[in-house]
């Protein structure tokens, strides 16, 4: 049963890669996207990201967080795929500098995987799991200057076999007046995984690098672009809008460029309604094109502000 371990492997890495053309690659799941919000506007999320996403996309983002969050998020996937995440925000009560701390758990899952002995025998159905804890900090020096970083730990199994690993993001974000946004985040800077197997495979995470520019017109309007590169593949675009109908409904709609031949387009939208003390509950919504027509995916999530 050892033998198909490699190939379960195989099967993994080219199931993520019918949403990415990363999928080939160590940390292929990081690239996935891990917001709903973000996900609607192509997932954009460099620039103008504030909120529990900034984990993911930039914690640069997280200095110009100013509120209390928690979030549940689910996508659901074609190939038996599925993304889960829970993430929490905290303004720190710091006097004279602006500081948010976050903590976020991913959580990725592939099934349906039969496992095979050597005589090509059933021995049972396996999945492929992934759990990354993330903790992030933000800090904004100047008023119109934010830094992050975003330390995470990552243990996969599959099969038998597990690994573990980690990675560092860095960030910066800079907002020079009402409503212009720039962000850079470079992803994996310092990032790798180690399987616990004979051989003792150790695999570096790519570096990817992103850079966004966005434009905020007084909460009801939001557009951004990002160029999305790992030096591996050919530099990726994405657009997104997000525009508020009302105080309490918003719609989003995104574009990326893709790696292939075709872009992906995505969707969304949010519901807010008040709650007791002054706190908020948003309902967020997104959906997304997938690049190999193997089937769109849907996904939620649940965020309270305070």
């Amino acid at each position: 049963m050892r033998k198909t371990v490699p190939l379960l492997l195989l099967l993994v890495l080219t199931s993520l890669a019918a949403d990415y053309d990363g999928g080939g690659r160590p940390g292929a799941v990081l690239r996935l996207g891990w917001g709903v919000r973000s996900m609607g506007m192509g997932r954009t999320g460099v620039a103008l990201v504030d909120d529990a996403e900034a984990v993911g996309y930039n914690p640069a983002g997280l200095a110009f967080t100013l509120r209390l969050q928690g979030q549940l998020f689910h996508r659901h996937l074609c190939l038996d795929r599925s993304q889960s995440s829970a993430g929490f925000v905290y303004p720190l009560p710091f006097e004279d500098t602006r500081a948010t701390a976050a903590a976020a758990w991913y959580y990725l899952r592939v099934g349906g995987f039969d496992g095979r002995d050597t005589g090509g025998n059933r021995t049972g159905e396996f999945s492929y799991d992934e759990h990354i804890f993330n903790f992030a900090f933000g800090v904004r020096p100047l008023e119109w200057l934010g830094i992050g970083m975003t330390a995470r730990a990552m243990f996969t199994g599959v099969a038998s076999d597990t690994a573990e690993g980690g990675a560092v993001d860095l960030g910066v974000g800079f907002r020079p007046w009402a409503g212009l946004a720039v962000g850079f985040c470079a992803h994996n800077l310092i990032g790798s995984y180690k399987w616990k197997t004979a051989a003792g495979t150790e695999e570096a995470l790519p570096v990817e690098y992103a850079a966004g520019i966005g434009y905020d017109a007084g909460g009801w309007l939001r557009f951004e672009v990002d160029l999305v590169t790992n030096g591996d593949t050919r530099p990726e675009w994405r657009l997104g809008a997000e525009y508020w109908v009302a105080p309490t409904l918003a719609v989003r709609l995104g574009y990326e460029t893709g790696n292939f031949d075709t872009g992906e387009l995505s969707a969304g939208g949010s519901i807010v309604t008040g709650l007791f003390s002054g706190g908020e509950l948003r309902l967020d919504y997104a959906f997304r094109t997938d690049p190999l027509n193997a089937g769109p995916s849907h996904a939620v999530a649940l965020t309270l502000l305070f």
